[in-house]
């Protein structure tokens, strides 16, 4: 009998042998840079991240007239609106489909499609002024609005560009937040969109933005040139930023240019066949790769004195055409965004637009009804829209911030790091307000600890911790920002997150340092000083946080899907009540 009971708690012991390994690893060292960033480097606020929809589709969003905007869309605006640090939510009306387009002053309509064997891709309509109309709608909806307007290159002759631009900037007045001149013109070989010309370049794109450029200064409705909301090139793919700067095209402009503007996608889906795959999306390197790839057009804009612009990508997402199911659609997608993003806001992006299109596409924000356009129902949110929300709580600051990447566990070279995070600076003083750190490890919920270093906290010494989780990097559904949740959610009001990978937010003592605990897969904003207040967004758990003084967080595997949890502490405790279970037996 007693040789049955050894090896039984023998048998148990085996297996609670792991814990000790995890709790054996040594905590991924946080710590603050050995100098703030310089003080002329990039400041971004946290309206840092846009949505940007596709023309065609825009009233399956914004419905069709001022009276039928639908609710869940103001909704999942105002979420970003109330986290913008009093700065207007970032809009672009655009994607191939503007580019195609025709607008139709006396039409009566917001949107009509008028060619049924279109490509999948580029669905041209015409669209009428009602359209400008509901976007001043939605503006006002959700307390403040600025639009990216896409103009047409392809026919840089029609008058219809100064009438589209005259009649858009008088409708929207100050929520015109620029015009681009142009979408993917490096593309237009490619797409046949230039037929009589063997190869179109960068003399022919000057020619062409010249005609448009000086087109807008005799509008139907004024001089739409002299409100300097002009930008351009939005380049997307072929050509390199820094010899279009370099061509003439940026000293020609400069005078009147708001915005230099780019487009990029990770890579390109359009014919169903994905260069990369799901491991793409979870190892930081790739994201710090990515963001370099129009570096030296980026540093030469940063150095360029009085012609200095900011940098803008208006339309990204996973995948172009589209995105791919098994990626796009899953949590992945979420840490993507959010590490992406804070990585181009790193190298001297101002701002960034998550493209969307129309319902069922696989890297949308966020689904509109099964209906027609501007139809009741409920409406899905998406991964991606996740990954939204925690780069605006982290960007908060009435200065604007300055963002660092740490390389932690050099996770900027090193592929198969698991790590990575971020420290996010004030935009004038040297105090870091708050860090956004990452677990990309597909452990069902298992956590790694991370020690923050003394110096980080501010004087107070008290941090919150703000958890973004999921069960697996596969995940659809089932997301969590600070203990709130769109799961099964049709009017885009979050809920209290009851799925046990969700994590409450946890406010703690951190003078002197501390270690706190992050799931994989996901990631936590740490906010080292005063806690921006989201009350009245619902999408944050900050009244319901736990509170912790001592030096290091209770571990949040408590709310993991797996339970477990890398506390030695609490592995030595199911140790010793076992062992005296087993002195009971005998």
């Amino acid at each position: 009998m007693l040789s049955r009971h050894c090896a039984a708690l023998v048998h148990v012991l085996c297996l609670l042998s792991p814990l000790y390994v995890q709790t054996s690893h040594a905590a991924v060292a946080i710590s603050s840079p050995s100098s703030p960033p310089p003080a002329d480097a990039n400041v971004v606020y946290s309206n840092f991240l846009g949505i940007s929809i596709e023309l065609s589709f825009i009233n399956y969003y914004f419905g069709n007239s001022t009276d039928q905007i639908p609710q869940p869309l103001v909704k999942y605006l105002s979420a970003l609106q109330a986290r913008a640090s009093g700065k207007p939510v970032r809009l672009r009306l655009g994607g191939n489909s503007m580019d195609s387009s025709t607008y139709v002053p006396d039409q009566q309509q917001i949107i009509q499609f008028t060619d049924p064997n279109a490509n999948f891709n580029d669905q041209p309509v015409n669209y009428g002024p009602q359209l400008f109309d509901v976007m001043k709608g939605v503006s006002n909806a959700v307390g403040g609005a600025q639009y990216l307007v896409g103009l047409s290159l392809r026919t840089p002759n029609s008058s219809n560009i100064p009438l589209l631009a005259g009649d858009a900037a008088n409708a929207l007045g100050d929520d015109l937040d620029a015009l681009l001149l142009g979408n993917e013109p490096d593309l237009y070989t490619a797409h046949g969109n230039r037929p009589g010309l063997k190869n179109y370049t960068t003399d022919d794109y000057i020619g062409d933005y010249n005609t448009v450029f000086n087109s807008l200064e005799h509008t139907p409705k004024g001089d739409v040139l002299s409100l300097d909301k002009i930008a351009g090139p939005t380049i997307c793919c072929f050509w390199d930023l820094a010899p279009v700067l370099q061509s003439g095209w940026l000293n020609k402009f400069a005078n009147r240019l708001k915005y230099i503007t780019l487009q990029h996608y990770p890579q390109n889906n359009c014919q169903g066949k994905p260069q990369y795959g799901l491991d793409y999306y979870t190892a930081h390197a790739n994201a710090v790769s990515l963001a370099q790839w129009q570096e030296g057009g980026i540093q030469l804009v940063a150095s360029s004195g009085e012609n200095r612009k900011p940098v803008l990508m208006d339309e990204f997402n996973t995948a172009s055409c589209g995105g791919v199911p098994g990626i796009s659609d899953t949590f992945a997608a979420s840490l993507w965004t959010a590490d992406y993003s804070l990585q181009m806001a790193a190298v001297g992006y101002a701002g960034a637009y998550l493209h969307t299109r129309e319902r069922g596409i696989t890297y949308n924000l966020f689904d509109p009804p099964d209906a027609v356009a501007g139809g009741a129902g409920p409406w899905t949110t998406n991964p991606s829209f996740y990954g939204m929300l925690p780069v605006a709580e982290a960007l908060q600051s009435a200065n604007g911030s300055r963002v660092v990447d740490l390389n932690v566990q050099n996770s900027k070279t090193d592929k198969k790091a698991t790590v990575a995070g971020y420290a996010i600076y004030d935009g004038t003083a040297s105090d870091i307000h708050s860090l956004v750190v990452f677990n990309f490890a597909n452990a069902s919920g298992a956590t790694t600890d991370y020690s923050i270093d003394s110096s980080l906290p501010s004087s107070s010494g008290n941090i919150l911790i703000r958890y973004l989780t999921a069960p697996s990097i596969n995940e659809k559904t089932n997301i969590a920002w600070g203990g709130k949740t769109y799961a099964g959610v049709g009017d885009a009001n979050p809920v209290d997150a009851t799925f046990s990978s969700s994590i409450p937010d946890k406010n703690m003592s951190c003078a002197g340092g501390c270690t706190i605990q992050i799931p994989g897969p996901g990631l936590a904003v740490v906010f080292l000083g005063e806690v921006p207040d989201f009350s009245k967004t619902g999408g944050s758990s900050s009244a319901n946080a736990t509170n912790n003084s001592s030096p290091s967080s209770t571990s949040p595997a408590a709310h993991s899907s797996s339970g477990a949890s890398r506390s030695g502490v609490a592995s030595i405790g199911v140790v010793s009540v076992l062992v005296l279970a087993f002195v009971a037996m005998i």
